[in-house]
């Protein structure tokens, strides 16, 4: 997108929809625009036409355009995923992909929910093709918020472990979302905050896929997963994501860098108990990867790399 490059103006008016994304999706980036960035900084860790894009999305028809947009830079996606976002392929799927990255390259894993926004700012719903009235967006996301609500509230029953696999997926997906409930209650539009609970939930099964999975990358092949919200709009409109995570790992699954703030990445709208007690009590804390990805960073400036040692004063529990 040379836009900038060439001082492009802007419209003097907004859209409800363009409004509506901007203030419950702030930093969402218009899908070529998202491309296009991943597609630079990836490229300085040997990503190109030998690399293989893989997706975790929700198996809604609307999908299907962040992946073709994708596919134009990347060639071929091995999609992986199911309703909702989650990714239902797991750890088979993960290594099955793994097996079919040309020889010499890498892959890009995109995971997350989605959610509709239609023409007049409405989130959570999207109009459709060929049809008069439009739909919720995401469909097993809204059902799953049903459910949860209806647990926390003592209306409804847990599920018990699917018998058959006829309906299993939103079954998982309405479980994975119980520890939101109380939170989504108190949102003020349940329907925004229900993708950002969605992907906090999805992350911490990509962290362990990726864990388990990246000793399948052959090489010195490496492993970017990109994780966000699609945003889903009206046909003839962009859609948009909103990206949340952005990480890339050598294949024995150490973090080779985080590049969240490459390209700009948002935060979730809430936190979680441990959150912010970690916040509170220990300000400035790190995570672990982003710890070890800064402080590797600036080492190498001194000339630290694969010839130097580290040595631990830590406590001998096994946690540590």
């Amino acid at each position: 997108n040379l836009g900038e490059k060439i001082g492009v103006g802007k419209l003097p008016f907004s859209t409800p929809m363009k409004e509506s994304i901007e203030t419950n999706f702030p930093k969402a980036k218009k899908n070529a625009d998202l491309v296009s960035t991943v597609a630079e900084k990836l490229e300085k860790h040997g990503y190109g036409p030998n690399s293989l894009v893989a997706t975790f999305l929700c198996a809604d028809e609307v999908n299907r355009v962040l992946e073709d947009d994708f596919k134009k830079v990347y060639n071929d996606n091995f999609s992986m995923g199911g309703l909702a976002g989650f990714p239902f392929g797991g750890k088979t799927a993960f290594g099955a992909m793994a097996s079919h990255i040309p020889d010499g390259g890498s892959c890009l894993v995109v995971f997350g929910p989605h959610v509709g926004v239609d023409s007049t700012g409405k989130v959570g719903t999207v109009e459709r093709r060929g049809r008069a009235n439009g739909g919720a967006c995401c469909g097993s996301a809204v059902a799953a918020s049903g459910y949860a609500a209806g647990v926390h509230s003592g209306e409804t029953s847990k599920y018990g472990p699917p018998a058959t696999p006829d309906d299993a997926q939103q079954n998982f997906v309405g479980t994975m979302l119980l520890p939101y409930a109380e939170q989504l209650e108190e949102a003020a539009d349940k329907m925004v905050d229900l993708p950002y609970a969605l992907y906090d939930a999805q992350k911490k099964l990509m962290d362990t896929i990726v864990q388990a999975g990246a000793g399948n990358v052959a090489g010195d092949g490496k492993v970017a997963v990109l994780g966000g919200i699609q945003v889903n709009t009206p046909a003839g409109m962009s859609d948009y994501f909103l990206p949340l995570s952005f990480e890339v790992y050598n294949n024995d699954g150490s973090m080779a860098k985080n590049l969240g703030e490459k390209i700009g990445v948002g935060k979730l709208p809430f936190s979680t108990p441990m959150k912010e007690s970690i916040e509170t009590n220990f300000p400035k804390a790190k995570k672990n990867a982003d710890l070890v990805s800064t402080v590797a960073e600036k080492l190498e400036k001194h000339g630290y790399g694969p010839n130097s040692l580290v040595a631990t004063f830590l406590c001998a529990d096994e946690v540590n």
